[in-house]
């Protein structure tokens, strides 16, 4: 990893996240104080499952996954991390003392690495803080149990179909296209697809003109149609 020290635009985006747009700038400058700019390469491991937690961390360019291995050397991933986002923070306020899962770069990714037990002494010293935090903290809970739902009462084509909405912006057309930030097998695990049914859907979406795919670029043909059938759950 190479450390460097916070630009103007990385300090902009890290004060606009979720996690800290709700701290005054005096609380927010004294985070900067104990944070770091790290560039990590395709593939290199930011940590390890059972290392002990030092550090959270803030996407600031990039893709980060999560994933858990199994003793079959077998791994889930749990989560992929886009640019904004934060991770490892919810381990570190439930004072677990070592990472529960591996976080690797997808792709040459640019992170801000915050230390973890200078952050907490931060929000002992402030309860508005606290509140800010625990806001951040609900929110993530909020998102988990609706992935959670995603993931035992839905189909393949719908999680598929719903990851690819989350990617199209409010300003898009009917018709939209777009990169998929990370490869297929990757999306697949997250979504707790087994690859070859991740073609299969892949397929079945195609032969009915929903979507059109030319390697990582994905079509979406018909936006207001997909949006129905996720809302009606016809997929």
């Amino acid at each position: 990893m190479l450390d460097k020290t916070l630009n103007h635009n990385v300090v902009m985006a890290l004060k606009q996240s979720v996690m800290f747009s709700g701290f005054e700038m005096a609380a927010f400058d004294q985070v900067l104080g104990f944070s770091r700019l790290t560039k990590v390469s395709q593939e290199q491991i930011i940590f390890q499952q059972g290392q002990e937690l030092t550090h959270i961390y803030f996407v600031y360019d990039g893709a980060v996954k999560l994933g858990r291995g199994s003793f079959k050397g077998e791994e889930k991933i749990i989560e992929v991390l886009l640019p904004g986002r934060t991770f490892a923070e919810g381990v570190l306020f439930a004072g677990a003392p070592k990472y529960p899962v591996t976080a690797t770069a997808l792709k040459d990714s640019v992170l801000v690495a915050i230390d973890g037990q200078k952050l907490l002494n931060l929000l002992k010293n402030s309860a508005e803080l606290c509140l800010s935090m625990l806001s951040h903290l609900s929110m993530r809970l909020h998102w988990m149990v609706k992935e959670l739902d995603k993931q035992t009462l839905h189909n393949a084509s719908f999680r598929m179909v719903d990851y690819f909405l989350s990617h199209v912006s409010r300003q898009s057309g009917n018709e939209c296209e777009f990169k998929l930030p990370v490869p297929k097998r990757d999306i697949a695990s997250r979504l707790s697809i087994k690859p070859e049914t991740f073609s299969r859907a892949l397929k079945s979406l195609q032969t009915k003109g929903l979507i059109s795919i030319k390697e990582q670029i994905i079509c979406l043909h018909d936006v207001a149609l997909l949006k129905e059938m996720i809302e009606l759950e016809e997929l």
